[in-house]
């Protein structure tokens, strides 16, 4: 009986933990200028990115009706997992306005891991990218094997989104990670960024 009050106890220092960790990832800035300002810089450099690794990409952003790009920190731990995050979409269609967004990841899944990457989303459709700035919501299940190789670590993710819509790429700059979870995403604007 000591045995489970011991367990319970690890559990809720865990979520705890994971609950802090996730909720301390917000853009850098003392003013909403500022913090604007951070986001699309990590945009401008996760692009950049990406266009070096996969040309083709630069194409499907530019011609698309939109896209998004997100900084993520997730956690996992034993059989939960949280995360949190930033990022801005960008509506082409409206000569490329901007509505600032956070991201909340929620799972459940085996797991232990603590992993920094860049998210890029390509909407295929008005009506996809629409609906992500109302609604905001993503089902995918996630599989990752990351490992550090010095200082500049390398790493493989592959992510099923269960949105045709829409297109994902994840960029991991370093990982460690051994994990296969279902994971869901809360995207929501951000309403201290946002002009309107």
């Amino acid at each position: 009986m000591k045995n489970v009050y011991i367990w319970n106890f690890v559990i809720l220092i865990c979520m705890f933990s994971l609950i802090f960790i996730t909720s301390c990832v917000r853009p850098i800035g003392n003013t909403a200028q500022d913090k604007r300002d951070y986001v699309n810089r990590v945009k401008d450099e996760t692009l950049a990115v990406l266009y070096a690794k996969k040309p083709e990409t630069r194409d499907l952003v530019e011609n698309s009706p939109g896209y998004a790009v997100f900084s993520n920190l997730n956690t996992y731990l034993l059989f939960v997992g949280t995360g949190g995050g930033y990022g801005v979409v960008v509506d082409n269609t409206k000569g490329g306005r901007e509505t600032y967004m956070n991201v909340t990841d929620f799972g459940v899944g085996l797991g232990i891991a603590v992993k920094e990457f860049k998210e890029v989303l390509i909407f295929t459709n008005k009506y996809a990218l629409e609906s992500f700035i109302k609604h905001g919501w993503d089902f995918g299940v996630e599989g990752d094997a990351a490992i550090e190789t010095g200082t500049t670590g390398g790493g493989a993710t592959g992510e099923a989104s269960f949105n045709k819509s829409v297109i994902i790429y994840q960029l991991t700059k370093v990982g460690v990670a051994l994990k296969a979870n279902l994971m869901g995403s809360k995207y929501s604007v951000n309403n201290e960024l946002n002009y309107y």
